[in-house]
């Protein structure tokens, strides 16, 4: 039996699942007589359990059992070596299910996908994998605009929040000669860079710039 997702069962639902794994007897829905089983347990979260039984949102006594054989998996940001073994993997899957050709990955395609932090882990990976074959179903290859807005805006704020860390002549302080003194000048020349340098990720395509930046398209006139 695979439980995904333990730490989010109710308190309740703990009680009653401790049981189960106890007398190895549970009495299914609408039933009136219990059945009894012998089974192997696997459980998944990504949850820290210790610490939510110190909240008191777990059961220690659960944890306990729970606890026989433990695996520590590394989320998948630190894993870049297997994203694109899964990448291809579920990419394959996708394909078959919906009966295409296999697509093939662009360059550009892998180093998004490697740049990524995946909030969501392996499943994040796996839907965004979904959603680009599904932009381009009628394309033989995958691009970063295939890729779902979040990930694209993500990797943008990502980019444009590194180019500003090593903005400056090799990381000096500017000079006072160089700084516009006047806060309202200042601001629209950082301003001006931002749109440059959204306008360079976007390829100079506006609509895809307002996807990026979650700006509308008025803003850009204005």
């Amino acid at each position: 039996l695979f439980l995904d997702e333990v730490g989010e069962l109710p308190l309740n639902i703990q009680k009653a699942f401790l049981r189960v794994l106890q007398e190895r007897r549970f009495r299914p829905l609408g039933s009136h007589k219990e059945i009894t089983s012998d089974f192997r347990l696997v459980v998944a979260t990504n949850r820290n359990l210790s610490q939510m039984v110190a909240e008191g949102r777990f059961r220690d006594d659960l944890l306990f059992r729970l606890r026989s054989f433990v695996i520590e998996l590394p989320p998948l940001r630190d894993r870049i070596g297997d994203i694109k073994e899964l990448a291809m993997h579920h990419l394959a899957g996708v394909c078959e299910r919906l009966k295409i050709g296999l697509k093939g990955l662009a360059p550009e395609f892998m180093e998004a996908l490697n740049s990524y932090r995946w909030p969501g882990n392996v499943r994040e990976l796996m839907h965004a994998m979904e959603r680009a074959v599904a932009s381009a179903l009628y394309e033989h290859t995958l691009h970063v605009k295939h890729l779902p807005a979040e990930i694209r805006i993500s990797l943008a704020r990502d980019s444009l929040s590194k180019k500003g860390d090593t903005a400056g002549s090799n990381g000096q302080p500017p000079k006072c000669a160089e700084i516009p003194l006047k806060f309202k000048d200042y601001r629209k020349a950082m301003d001006r860079r931002y749109f440059l340098d959204l306008m360079v990720c976007a390829n100079g395509n506006v609509r895809r710039a307002c996807e990026l930046s979650g700006l509308s398209r008025s803003r850009f006139y204005s």
